[in-house]
């Protein structure tokens, strides 16, 4: 399945946008900031934080009492609310949830390590001991998480370095659970000694020296992830600028007492203020209306809108009258025009079989009206843009994925329906399922299941594919990116360019205490998109049976020794030249996004029908070669399923 969003402008007359512009920043978005508020202030809100989600039903019940303060508001805008300031805190609480999980883990690490020397002192034995201890443990670890023996040997070196990459985690699990399950003083030291050198014995004495200093950095690292936790709840968007002029009027008139203090007050006074109101979202596709005006164009409107536009302004009701349209006009290109006409005919047939026609099978799952900002001076209806925003399933856009959706939403039907007291709409529903609507066929994609592209991600390359054909362990083809993106490789150098110059001005700004930020727009993105289109391509080309992409959980690790690696080939002197050179390497660690450009792929491939893999990618090797192991490891994560 692929969820994927579109957007267009809103054209509309001059009243309209601003009646909007004053509903949404003067009602709607103070409600959202003091439901957000709220909903800190609930008792319940730390027991919401230790589950990591907090109920719908709660939230609108703190927002009954807040509709006679910002009164007049379609119904619609009271559910987006609710919605948004939902959605806000789920978001907030996963990531303080991440947050606690790493805190945990780096605690429990730090709690258990010591040095050789202390190891020594508190068992009172000798290192060959201590190591033939710790050699015993861990054999008898490695027994119970052996993989199978693979039957080809051309593969099986690369396989058995897979499955060490991947059992790593198990092993540090399993060696946690029997420190904790013994209480002999040599065997935890002995596993105290694993754990602290990644599940293997020491090769070389320990540096006394390099051991403080790792320790350090965890220290730090645990109190990085502990002021993390105790960062601001949300607290909305302050169009009126008047957080800013408290902060301002403070650090103006008293001195910080702590340095913490005076950082939070340089975050807000250096942070640019939000402009524009929040959004309002439409769950639900039959809230969102579709025609064609006189001259043919696509039309839109909205639940609860036009009610209030009509009441809120007699010319408005007139215009309405007069025309017979929409007060909303769309503008988009020709690429997603299809996408907006399958909307207008899913819309017109809906009206017209309304009892018989199944709304769950609507192409459009979800829409979301907002604004998006402008550039120039006058009024801000007049300087900002109204903008659509329509979430939708690909797989509707034929009739074997529409087939494919019925097929789920009948079966939940049917499991509503087993409950103790079954909602009588469900029956309803699973009779309006049986009418599928008609849309175009496309055959399937049917690839070869010993085709695997497999990908790698890295500093120098973004992205690197290897086409392996798994049975016979041979490599297809190579793709780095300057081969994938061809002609338009001159695209990806600018963007790294327009990174460096932006990263030196965002600098600059900080010094001079400028709130604007440069960026370097959607450049990045565009040449995501362009590289998961030559993935894409690539394994039609070969009929893959799938695309192995990288996990990213251990991103750091494998663009460190990477890092690491390049400044000794390029630094083959002092350590110290080494360092040099990886500290202005270590600069555009961050630079790129891998997280988007790995869901780039991913949705592209789900919208082609092409299988998605996960995979470890190794820490050793070139990108062409852990490409390559990402797709045997793939391939034998089959076998062991």
């Amino acid at each position: 399945m692929s969820i994927i969003t579109i957007h267009c402008r809103l054209i509309a007359p001059e009243p309209v946008r601003c009646h909007l512009w004053h509903l949404m920043s003067e009602s709607n978005t103070p409600l959202i900031n003091d439901l957000l508020k709220c909903v800190s202030q609930h008792p319940d809100f730390e027991t919401w934080q230790r589950r990591g989600t907090i109920p719908g039903s709660a939230v609108r019940e703190l927002c009954e009492p807040l509709k006679a303060v910002y009164p007049g508001q379609p119904g619609r805008f009271y559910a987006s609310a609710i919605l948004m300031v939902t959605y806000t805190y789920e978001s907030w609480l996963a990531l303080q949830q991440t947050r606690r999980h790493r805190l945990d883990g780096k605690q429990r690490w730090i709690n258990v390590v010591k040095s050789d020397a202390e190891l020594l002192d508190l068992s009172g034995s000798t290192l060959d001991a201590l190591q033939e201890q710790a050699r015993a443990i861990l054999n008898q670890l490695e027994a119970e998480h052996e993989p199978e023996a693979d039957p080809n040997p051309k593969q099986r070196h690369s396989s058995r370095q897979q499955a060490h990459s991947a059992n790593n985690v198990s092993l540090m699990t399993g060696l946690f659970a029997a420190y904790e399950a013994t209480d002999d003083i040599l065997s935890r030291c002995a596993i105290a000694h694993l754990i602290k050198n990644g599940c293997k014995l020491a090769a070389t004495e320990e540096d006394p020296e390099k051991f403080a200093h790792r320790l350090h950095r965890q220290q730090k690292e645990i109190e990085q992830l502990e002021a993390q936790l105790q960062a601001r709840l949300p607290k909305g968007r302050d169009l009126t600028g008047e957080e800013f002029l408290e902060t301002l009027a403070i650090a103006t008139q008293q001195l910080s007492e702590t340095v913490a203090q005076a950082r939070e007050w340089q975050a807000k006074l250096l942070t640019r203020p939000a402009s524009l109101p929040y959004p309002i979202i439409y769950g639900s596709s039959t809230d969102v209306y579709w025609g064609k005006t006189a001259n043919g164009r696509i039309a839109v409107g909205f639940n609860g809108v036009d009610k209030y536009l009509k009441a809120a302004d007699p010319d408005i009701k007139e215009w309405l009258k007069v025309h017979r349209e929409y007060p909303f006009r769309l503008s988009c290109d020709q690429r997603q025009l299809p996408f907006f006409q399958r909307f207008l005919e899913d819309w017109q047939a809906y009206q017209t079989h309304k009892d018989s026609y199944p709304a769950g099978l609507l192409t459009l799952s979800s829409a979301m009206l907002a604004w998006r900002e402008g550039e120039g001076k006058g009024d801000p209806w007049n300087v900002n843009h109204l903008a659509l925003y329509c979430t939708f399933d690909t797989r509707l856009m034929t009739v074997e994925g529409t087939l494919e959706v019925q097929q789920e939403k009948a079966a939940k039907a049917l499991k509503n329906l087993s409950h103790a007291n079954p909602d009588p709409r469900n029956q309803a529903t699973l009779a309006r399922l049986k009418n599928v609507p008609g849309r175009p066929s496309q055959k399937p994609y049917q690839g070869n299941p010993e085709i695997l592209v497999g990908l790698s991600i890295g500093l120098a390359n973004p992205v690197t594919a290897a086409v392996l054909n798994s049975r016979t362990g041979e490599v297809l083809t190579y793709r780095t990116p300057r081969t994938l993106l061809g002609d338009r490789y001159s695209l990806l150098n600018r963007h790294r360019h327009q990174q460096q110059q932006n990263a030196l001005q965002r600098h600059k700004n900080q010094q001079r205490g400028v709130r604007y930020q440069s960026s370097e727009s959607e450049l990045g993105q565009t040449v995501d998109r362009l590289l998961a289109k030559a993935i894409i391509q690539l394994a039609q080309t070969y009929r893959a049976g799938s695309i192995v992409l990288p996990n990213l959980t251990h991103l750091r690790e494998v663009l460190n020794s990477e890092m690491t690696a390049r400044a000794e080939q390029k630094c083959p002197g002092p350590v110290e030249a080494q360092n040099r050179y990886a500290k202005e390497y270590r600069r555009t660690l961050h630079r790129w996004s891998y997280n988007r450009l790995i869901e780039t792929i991913r949705c592209q491939a789900q919208q082609h029908g092409i299988p998605v893999e996960p995979g470890f990618q190794p820490i050793k090797g070139n990108s062409q070669e852990q490409a390559k192991d990402m797709a045997i490891s793939a391939y034998h994560a089959r076998a062991t399923k």
